[in-house]
């Protein structure tokens, strides 16, 4: 659709693997926008990389959770006590799958926790060294077809929504370069409105983005929508970047949870890491349709 084109800009892309080298990536200056999750964004922030969110990317809270071999003897999250299950560590899945044992009044001693990457997560539920992973898409998808699993439960199912991407950017960018955020984020209130009016565009740059098929990137799409960009503003919406907001005070609570599980060494001040300031600009301006979307 050459959106960015449309709104004005000339982007280069470039694709990381991982978040550690998308910080770095930062850090020097070599990028100035980044897409990536709270996890690498908070690792960030306690590095000292003074950036900010402008933008939210998918919300993920129905695309992370727990998946567990057929045989496993696992039918609800609450079946873990006795098992083994795979994680990574450090990211939103370890975050959720210890809310997840707090919520049922399971303890860690009660189960086996493994630090697997997600890989490893769908090769060891094959051979049946573990009995579930708490893993993301499009794992999930390949856990389910190609490990004969199951998806026992998502986060969102028990009221964690951690696991978002934001666009980030940092601080003295922004404040240097806002026409060019702006621009940046009209161009994604165009893709949004595009996608509204057909959603298999969406579903066609999924799968070519993660190299699936588009019948499981249509399920990881019914399953993450776009987020309402047109409600990012606004305090009530779930992930909103309004101060105070819900998904500000998930951040803080992420922050003391790495901190505690010594992923980052200090604690991170998030009071000012979100910034609406450039959607509201945005959307004062925007002669696109408009939104009938409800906050939730």
């Amino acid at each position: 659709l050459k959106l960015f084109e449309r709104a004005g800009l000339a982007p280069a892309y470039v694709n990381f693997v991982a978040g550690a080298p998308m910080i770095a990536a930062a850090q020097s200056k070599s990028i100035d926008v980044a897409s990536l999750g709270t996890v690498p964004f908070l690792i960030g922030l306690s590095q000292g990389l003074d950036w900010v969110m402008i933008g939210i990317n998918p919300e993920g809270a129905y695309i992370e959770g727990l998946v567990t071999r057929k045989d496993s003897g696992i039918n609800t999250v609450g079946d873990l006590r006795g098992k083994r299950i795979g994680f990574f560590k450090g990211s939103t899945a370890h975050y959720g799958l210890i809310m997840m044992l707090r919520q049922l009044g399971i303890r860690r001693d009660q189960v086996t926790l493994l630090h697997m990457s997600p890989a490893e997560q769908l090769t060891a539920l094959k051979n049946k060294d573990i009995d579930a992973a708490m893993v993301w898409e499009p794992w999930m998808q390949r856990m389910v077809y190609e490990a004969n699993a199951k998806i026992v439960g998502t986060e969102g199912d028990i009221g964690i929504y951690t696991h978002v991407s934001g666009y980030c950017v940092r601080r003295d960018w922004l404040r240097d370069n806002r026409e060019a955020a702006v621009r940046f984020l009209r161009a994604l209130v165009m893709a949004h409105d595009a996608m509204k009016k057909d959603y298999t565009v969406g579903v066609r740059a999924l799968a070519e983005a993660m190299g699936i098929n588009e019948t499981w990137a249509e399920t990881i799409y019914k399953n993450a929508p776009p987020p309402k960009i047109h409600e990012w503003a606004n305090p009530r919406y779930n992930y909103s970047l309004a101060k105070d907001s819900a998904l500000h005070r998930r951040l803080g609570r992420l922050g003391t949870f790495l901190l505690e599980e010594n992923i980052i060494t200090k604690p991170v001040d998030v009071s000012k890491v979100m910034d609406a300031s450039v959607i509201s600009e945005v959307l004062r301006t925007w002669k696109g349709p408009s939104s009938s979307e409800q906050s939730r």
